[in-house]
């Protein structure tokens, strides 16, 4: 098996070097190729003909490298070696499992879908989500350096909860597969991962398996709920309202931020179009994850 290894260097702490991965996959039986994240010409790499693409990085790398995978019946997988690895974990790639493990072997490809965003100025893909208020404005604040990928997680979720509690609720419209729905929100989420922000698991499916948007929607009055969720986010479901969509359209009345899978921009009053790319990838699923999607 023919492998293109699609590599972060700089993801997370720096804790996986290309050596020791090129070294891990060959013992797997593996041809590597390798293309490092920091170059410049990496769609020219992607452009190898090759079995699959392995992708080691974090979220920002996998958006990066789907977004420009020139066919997408070639399937790709997941080595998370960066800090929050949303997308990895909605689809159930662990590092340790799948380095250590018989993936990907025999895996068999699943459909993987992603979404597709347009703004005034063009369209573009979405892999983890978009969203307005307290998330994105978490995400725009400086944070302390981490010494470590936990450390890095935890400084999120602090910065999550300082933005939770001076964030006023927001007045957003929205029609969700032509149904109407608005209110005002301290955070309004538009997912395809089950995990978003600081790892944070907002939504109780990925939508990138079954070809859904969650709808993550928060209330003035469970702020208090989610500022004490945020310190054990593992032991219980999030106080939001999760709505299924394939299609969502916001019409925003103001400027504001808005964060566009790992990065928050500020945009003008607009209408904006979320939906569910029709023509999906494929990528190898982690036994677990198979299992659980039978």
């Amino acid at each position: 098996m023919h492998a293109l290894l699609f590599h972060n260097p700089s993801a997370g702490m720096g804790d996986h070097s290309r050596q020791d991965l090129v070294v891990q996959l060959e013992a797997k039986g593996m041809h590597v190729s390798y293309c490092s994240a920091e170059d410049a010409g990496f769609p020219d790499c992607l452009a190898q003909t090759t079995d699959l693409v392995l992708v080691a990085g974090g979220d920002g790398t996998v958006c990066k490298v789907v977004a420009h995978l020139p066919d997408r019946q070639r399937p790709f997988g997941i080595i998370p070696v960066g800090g929050s690895n949303n997308v990895a974990r909605s689809l159930g790639f662990d590092r340790t499992t799948v380095m250590r493990g018989d993936w990907p072997g025999k895996a068999v490809s699943s459909a993987f879908h992603v979404a597709r965003i347009r703004l005034a100025n063009g369209e573009q893909a979405l892999l983890e989500g978009a969203g307005f208020g307290a998330l994105a404005a978490s995400m725009d604040r400086k944070k302390p350096t981490p010494r470590t990928s936990r450390e890095k997680i935890l400084n999120g979720r602090r910065g999550l909860a300082t933005a939770l509690a001076e964030i006023d609720a927001m007045p957003v419209a929205m029609l969700l597969d032509g149904v109407k729905v608005s209110g005002k929100w301290l955070m309004a989420e538009v997912l395809t991962t089950s995990h978003s922000g600081p790892r944070l698991p907002l939504a109780p499916w990925s939508g990138l398996l079954d070809g859904r948007l969650a709808v993550v929607l928060l209330e003035e009055e469970q702020r208090l709920d989610m500022l004490e969720w945020l310190n054990t986010p593992d032991a219980g479901p999030p106080p939001v309202t999760v709505l299924p969509a394939r299609h969502v359209v916001i019409e925003t009345q103001e400027r504001q931020l808005l964060r566009i899978d790992d990065h928050v921009e500020e945009i003008d009053a607009q209408r904006i179009e979320l939906r569910i790319d029709p023509d999906p990838f494929q990528v190898l699923l982690p036994d677990a994850a198979q299992e659980e999607g039978d």
